[in-house]
């Protein structure tokens, strides 16, 4: 029996692509051949199974992989009818019902893609999925162009044609979660790597399995199979990866630029005009569906281009903020303080400007008690009140742990200052409800106007309110000493 704690082995997830080489030879070598069919479809069958063990494995996000492990299944699926109704009605000549089956798989995992990266990105996706979109949309655009509308062109809207449209707009599908896998915050490493990876295959076999079928009819393309079911095994792998719950974790926010986000968008903007450019000759349909693709373009690069603009004045506007403002309470800092105060210094006359110096009784004893949250909790709930009781043309800063600043706006004689000194003095005594407990502490006002001093700046200014402030403290505990805050009985 192994000890305790001996960690479980790791599965060989890189078998199984290996296996799928091994396996997909026949489909190489020997196209259409019964032991190409046989070894093709029944590795087919067992990624299937390997991938619903897999989506059984994962405690967080399961609907997400189990939309994955279900596309693979409907493409199992309309493989295994297909066989089914041509050995019993012979070989289709154009839509087949597996066509149903095959086309769901791509929605199905790009949807199940998706679902992943919400999960690890919640709320940190926009960016990335305006990139995919951008990119998305030149790839429409090449396939529509080249390999759609050529054939509306030819044969008109009929059903076969329809129908193969699908399948290149589900390689959009899985190109667009390829992408947002690639720019969308979350670990790209390990199971990423496998996703991507399959969904790269997946995309360039399609492609060219197109591409081959209508250039080079004489090429077989039932061999490049064997490059589909790779695909399928990377997937499988990337279901079935010792850290597999990495697709749908969460984690904190990488900020810097991932270079594919460049990358992709300049592809993206020089796409569009190359192919006009090059395509002089296009009919009037592609005009119209070149037109149409870069307009939509334009507009999620715009879009992209609003969004960053915004995001920097919104940081701007906040690092502005934090350097001016006290981060606690969300009060004027002394910097900025002392900024206002000299510009008001400044005006002709400033005799009547009044500095209020606020210093917090008994704060060190609600500190010692309760906590330094508690404090915290004290702090806020005065600064909050102060707001509230001021005026916004009026200044109120934090210049201190326990200590604030009020520079009313328009105090100008001693009996509208006492008033204000009354007025703070009853707010800020008023008791603060924490938790389970009632948070009392006094204070001490000092008030001092510019035009009491031979020499009025800032420094002297603040000093002389902070004087008078210790004056009234003194006073204060001469007569009575503050009360120790009491918890609520």
């Amino acid at each position: 029996m192994p000890p305790a704690h001996a960690r479980p082995a790791r599965r060989p997830v890189a078998l199984i692509p290996f296996g799928a080489v091994v396996l997909g030879l026949p489909t190489v070598l020997r196209p259409g051949s019964t032991l190409a069919q046989v070894t093709y479809t029944v590795t087919f069958c067992l990624f299937v199974v390997l991938a619903w063990a897999g989506v059984r494995a994962q405690p967080r996000g399961r609907p997400a992989y189990a939309l994955v492990a279900g596309g693979l299944t409907a493409w199992l699926a309309g493989d295994l009818l297909y066989a089914l109704l041509t050995r019993v009605f012979g070989e289709f000549d154009g839509v087949s019902p597996g066509d149903v089956l095959w086309i769901a798989g791509y929605p199905l995992i790009a949807t199940g893609l998706l679902l992943m990266t919400r999960l690890r990105a919640a709320g940190r996706l926009r960016e990335s999925l305006l990139d995919g979109l951008a990119m998305a949309t030149v790839v429409a655009s090449l396939f529509g162009q080249f390999l759609v509308l050529p054939a509306v062109v030819g044969e008109g809207f009929t059903l076969d044609v329809l129908t193969g449209a699908f399948y290149p707009f589900g390689d959009v599908l899985l190109f667009a979660a390829a992408v947002l896998l690639v720019l969308a915050p979350g670990d790209r490493r390990g199971p990423t790597r496998y996703l991507v990876a399959a969904l790269t295959l997946t995309f360039l076999g399609d492609v060219v399995i197109t591409v081959l079928s209508e250039r080079l009819p004489e090429f077989d393309t039932a061999r490049l199979d064997a490059v589909l079911l790779l695909a399928n095994g990377l997937l499988v792998a990337a279901l079935r990866h010792p850290r597999a719950g990495q697709l749908t974790a969460a984690r904190a926010a990488d900020e810097r630029l991932h270079p594919a986000r460049v990358v992709f968008l300049g592809i993206a903007m020089l796409a569009m005009p190359a192919l006009t450019h090059l395509r002089v000759s296009a009919t009037a349909a592609e005009r119209w569906a070149s037109l149409t693709a870069t307009v939509i373009l334009s507009v999620i690069v715009l879009i992209r281009f609003t969004l960053v603009v915004r995001d920097q004045e919104r940081v701007r506007a906040t690092l502005a903020h934090r350097a001016t403002h006290d981060r606690m309470t969300g009060l004027v800092n002394r910097s900025e303080l002392h900024a206002r105060l000299d510009l008001a210094l400044r005006r002709d006359p400033p005799a009547g400007l009044l500095a209020v110096y606020l210093d917090l009784d008994g704060f060190k004893s609600v500190n010692d008690r309760y906590g330094h949250a508690a404090g915290d909790a004290v702090l806020v709930e005065v600064a909050a009140r102060l707001r509230a009781t001021l005026r916004p043309a009026d200044t109120v800063a934090r210049v201190g742990g326990d200590e604030f600043v009020v520079v009313p706006a328009d105090v100008h004689d001693a009996r509208s200052a006492a008033a204000l000194a009354a007025r703070l003095d009853r707010i800020v005594r008023t008791p603060v409800r924490y938790r389970d407990a009632v948070l009392e502490v006094g204070v001490s006002i000092g008030t001092a106007f510019a035009g009491d001093l031979d020499r009025p700046d800032v420094d002297a200014l603040l000093a002389a309110a902070d004087a008078a402030m210790y004056r009234t403290k003194a006073v204060r505990r001469a007569a009575a000493p503050t009360a120790a805050p009491a918890p609520v009985s």
